[in-house]
């Protein structure tokens, strides 16, 4: 199927503008002539010399450190502006005015407290904070290779979730602070101001800062979309200037770390044979070694055949400057992974970026325009035919008497066969390549805003943005023949068009009132939002060939069907929010809003939602007097209640079917009636969070740490009720407000700086603890089953459950002892009687380990050396426990294939073992959900390392072309600390009551690449 000629267009026209700006940008940047300035660096005194300080040309990657004595040395041109940075000092900028020397002191400074941090409809320095916000050191962040800006925040903030798969685009789940809700428990993303879903459409290299507002002092100005929490993403921004170009990329190669040790043909062929002879069946043909059928001579190892090396590689050109009146920063980029399951999967994505802004007199006003188009290649799905487990799982269980290549079957590929081997077996690599399956995206976004300010601090401010998206999913199945059930004999196309999207209007007032040692800050506005949704979906399922893949090719109007949705939703939305700053000591902060969504009821509409917050700069009093280490110390305490109407449109509608007759005395009478109940009083979820912390500052703030306390109650929780089968609902269920959940903990942050004459480090650290309990789950709190678990009042969610086991059933002797179990035999699994009443039955299942860890922490650690740099990433999380449903499959030793493990099987001459006999049908249920399968979930990985260097500038300058060159060589996912026998310890698990299952979810890989990072 070709690709759309808007993508093919924009494949060839992206490099070429690469091209084209790396060579003709420079010969502009290069117009002024550039001479070497240098000087030295000293303290406020202006005689202590200042060793280790940065020397940056602003805009530019172009630096160096000053020496033992202070002195430095650098390239620059005029107009440029030197930037002066260390650890416990005021940064200064210096402007190059043709001058050769020049001489800079430097005053101490908390200049990291007076950082802007971007908050919601505004900014306030960070020694103003009064509410639980993180802001994200993007120097680490950067550093995970990613197209999703969810993944590159895992271990990078404390109270943070995240979790992904080494599938090409795939999904990343990312939780603040635990689990909030039922449904999406996916936090806020707000891009340069406005609401969005997720990000994963735009180029993490465009992002210049990242907020993540955890309580609801912070989040309140959110309210109704604020209960899982908000993250703001703010991109790059035009500075007045002139023109500056830089380049960043990577190139990487990407394998599974580590193979699951499978059995090959012989242990395969030992125990599938005991496993029928137990049953009381004969040898499969392809296993008895008397039989002409037998099988010798294929051998297929299934990871060999079905996996490969990957490659990951991202590009990205940037183009910033202009003037006050009017500036701009434009981005580029191209990502690329190429999956390592054998295939063509893959996924692509192209960006634009465009930001403009600038003002004249009282007048500010910017735009914003950001194009994506993207495509994402799907791993093995078919219409008819389940793929069992997943393409991972089924890779594993993969009969190794099946070869990959058949000539003599449809399509080319083999497949097993229900006389030969009488198992059903998934050729993946086969389907990877026969099923055509894939979904592009072409997303839009605009934000133009304008900003006037009427008085003197008094500013009224426009915001006004549209986001769409328009996608396509498709899925081609040809005829073929891979064995025992996946047989198709008929041709399938699905095609579904289809577009979303989004309008807002912002109108806010801000006023900023100065009066002696009161600072008051004023905010208020209104917001509308307005949604769009719709798709239209064809399919096409005959025995014509669809060679053309196109619906004009069904010849049979029968064999083809239309359906379609359409659905809106609109937020009216009027916010407030109040700071104020008592001399720098006590600060206080007032956020309100009221959210009308048309999600509810005309009834239950509108909710309130607001949040406040104090603290005490206790380093600031007089009468307090702290040891001069203490720099800062501030203590700090929120409350508030936030909303969540992250669901469906229309659940508090009853749906009526309009097609329902019935027979009256022979007479067919059309009639309607409702097919299913549904709740009008339905409203928004809320969750009261409180939180308490403090932060400190010690020895000039070279040494920084935050721990706080934080308790979130879920209250009104949007869940289904079991209703009876007399009220004649389809299906048996109500949606309505029933449950209540809860969670705490306590999370730490600490960060380190020194500098040591041209060494300089950065360690930081951040962990968190996290309790979460069910408090309530509506009508008699009947508990809610997944797989392998129970979700249950005064539990967590998705707690594991299933039964104990007490070793194995070594004779009949044995079997009469114990509590009465069906269908065992000796070589079985004894599993224990927790009730104790004489039989093996449900309520034997017992808890057997919480799948939320209670710990997660990151450490980043960064060394500068003159001009080496060294730095590494370790993640990781603990306390919690993994049903490892891959193992399960693996240990089932049925027709599948086996772990090797399963070999040490139980034999009436081999019972020292832990492994049961196999056995065709398994009677005693062997592989039910047991503690067999259970393990520790905990892990510490190192997850980044990166060396690097860059070039002096007195090198650089000879080539006329670079200002700047850094080259730099990393590994991702080096290194995994633990006992999990599965590929990962660190998986998607997002089916909420099913938590800590892992069928088979695509393995992280492990990364080798080289980048560069280079200035024109």
């Amino acid at each position: 199927m070709k690709r759309n000629s808007t993508h093919c267009l924009c494949r060839f026209m992206i490099p070429a503008l690469f091209f084209v700006t790396s060579f003709v940008f420079p010969a502009t940047l290069f117009a002024q002539q550039s001479h070497v300035v240098h000087g030295q660096v000293f303290e406020a005194n202006g005689r202590t010399p200042l060793p280790g300080v940065t020397v940056m040309i602003a805009g530019s990657q172009t630096g160096t450190v000053t020496d033992n004595q202070g002195r430095y040395s650098i390239e620059a041109s005029p107009g440029d502006s030197l930037v002066f940075r260390y650890v416990g000092y005021q940064e200064r900028h210096v402007l190059v005015d043709g001058q050769q020397t020049l001489n800079v002191s430097m005053l101490p400074s908390t200049s990291a407290l007076n950082e802007l941090v971007v908050i919601g409809y505004g900014t306030v320095k960070k020694k103003d904070l009064t509410g639980s916000v993180s802001v994200v050191d993007l120097k680490d962040a950067e550093k995970n290779p990613t197209y999703d800006v969810a993944r590159m925040l895992q271990g990078q903030v404390a109270g943070i979730s995240v979790h992904g798969s080494g599938e090409p685009g795939g999904y990343v789940q990312i939780k603040l602070r635990g689990i909030t809700t039922f449904g999406n428990n996916s936090p806020l993303f707000v891009v340069d101001g406005v609401p969005i879903d997720a990000p994963f459409d735009f180029s993490t290299d465009d992002i210049e800062s990242i907020q993540v507002l955890k309580d609801a002092s912070a989040a309140a100005i959110y309210g109704a979309r604020a209960a899982t929490g908000v993250i703001i993403i703010t991109t790059k921004k035009g500075q007045p200037g002139p023109l500056k170009v830089n380049y960043s990329g990577y190139y990487g190669w990407q394998r599974i770390p580590k193979y699951i040790p499978v059995t090959d043909r012989v242990g395969y062929q030992k125990i599938t044979t005991a496993a029928e002879l137990n049953a009381g069946l004969t040898i499969a043909p392809a296993n008895d070694p008397t039989n002409p059928k037998y099988i010798s001579n294929i051998n297929t190892d299934w990871q060999k055949a079905a996996l490969k090396t990957g490659i990951i590689q991202d590009h990205h050109i940037n183009l910033s400057g202009g003037s006050s009146n009017i500036n701009y920063d434009l981005g580029l980029s191209y990502f690329d992974q190429t999956g390592i399951q054998v295939g063509p999967q893959k996924y692509d994505r192209y960006t634009l970026n465009a930001n403009f802004g600038g003002h004249k007199g009282r007048f500010e006003y910017g735009a914003k325009l950001a194009y994506t188009q993207s495509h994402k290649g799907n791993y093995a799905a078919t219409q008819g035919h389940a793929v069992f487990g997943g393409t991972v799982t089924a890779m594993l269980t993969a009969i190794p008497t099946v070869p990959v290549y058949d000539s003599t079957r449809l399509g080319g590929y083999g497949g097993s066969d229900a006389a030969l081997q009488r198992g059903i077996s998934a050729n993946v690599v086969g389907i990877n390549n026969l099923v055509h399956d894939y979904s592009d995206r072409n997303r839009a976004f605009g934000n133009i805003w304008a900003e006037l300010e009427i008085i003197p601090n008094l500013k009224y401010k426009l915001n006004l943005s549209y986001d769409r998206t328009d996608y396509k999913n498709y899925h081609f199945e040809p005829k073929f023949d891979m064995g025992y059930y996946y047989i198709n004999n008929t041709f399938y196309l699905s095609e579904q068009l289809g577009n979303a999207n989004t309008g807002l209007v912002e109108n806010t007032i801000t006023y900023h009132l100065q009066a002696g040692k009161h600072q008051f800050d004023f905010l208020t506005g209104m917001t509308y939002q307005e949604d769009h949704n719709q798709w239209m979906q064809g399919t096409a399922q005959d025995t014509t060939n669809l060679q053309f893949q196109t619906f004009s090719a069904v010849s049979n109007p029968a064999a083809k069907g239309l359906s379609s949705y359409l659905e809106a939703s609109t937020l009216l939305s009027y916010l407030g929010r109040i700071n104020y700053n008592f001399a720098d000591r006590y600060l206080f902060t007032v956020n309100f809003r009221r959210d009308g969504s048309s999600r509810f009821s005309p009834a239950h509409r509108y909710g309130n939602f607001a949040g406040f917050a104090a603290a005490w700069n206790i380093s600031n009093e007089k009468f307090i007097q702290l040891p001069k280490f203490i720099s800062n110390l501030k203590l700090r305490g929120s409350y508030g209640e936030l909303g969540n109407q992250n669901f469906g449109n229309y659940l508090y509608q009853s749906y009526i079917d309009n097609s329902v007759n019935y027979d009256f005395n022979d007479q067919l009478a059309i009639g309607a009636t409702t097919v299913s109940v549904a709740d009008p009083s339905l409203k928004w979820e809320s969750t009261v969070v409180s939180d308490v912390g403090i932060d400190a500052g010690l020895l000039n703030e070279s040494l920084t740490f935050t721990i706080e306390y934080f308790n979130r109650e879920s209250k009104d929780i949007i869940t289904n009720i079991p209703i009876p089968y007399s009220v004649g609902s389809f299906p048996q269920t109500v949606t309505t407000n029933a449950a209540s959940l809860k969670n705490t903990g306590i999370e730490l942050t600490f960060a380190y700086h020194k500098s040591t004459g041209s060494l300089h480090y950065d360690i930081t650290f951040n962990g968190s603890t996290l309790s979460n309990r069910v408090l309530k789950l509506g009508g008699a709190n009947n508990p809610i089953y997944g797989n392998a678990s129970k979700t249950e009042v005064g539990h967590p969610v998705g707690e594991i459950f299933g039964y104990l086991t007490e070793g194995i059933f070594q004779d009949q002797n044995d079997i009469a002892k114990h509590a009465t179990q069906t269908g065992a035999a000796p070589g079985d699994i004894k599993f224990k009687d927790v009730n104790g009443d004489g039989v093996i039955t449900d309520q034997d299942r017992v808890y057997l380990g919480n799948a939320i860890p209670k710990y997660y922490y990151g450490l980043n650690i960064d060394l500068t050396y003159k001009n080496f740099d060294f730095s590494m990433f370790w993640q990781g999380n603990a306390g919690n426990k993994v049903f490892n449903a891959v193992y399960q499959a693996l240990m089932a030793e049925q027709y599948g294939n086996d772990h090797v493990d399963a070999l040490n099987f139980w034999t009436p001459t081999h019972t020292n073992t832990n492994v049961p006999r196999p056995i065709i049908g398994d009677p005693n249920g062997n592989d039910r959900v047991s503690d067999r399968f259970v393990e520790d979930g905990s892990y510490i990985k190192l997850q980044n390392l990166q060396i690097g260097y860059t070039i002096p500038s007195d090198f650089i300058k000879r080539t006329h072309i670079f200002s700047s060159f850094h080259v730099y060589v990393a590994g991702e996912n080096l290194i995994t600390i633990s006992n999990y026998k599965g590929y990962d310890p660190d998986f998607i698990s997002d089916g909420l009551f099913s938590r800590g299952f892992d069928y088979g979810s695509f393995p992280n890989p492990r990364t080798i690449m080289v980048g560069i990072q280079a200035g024109f």
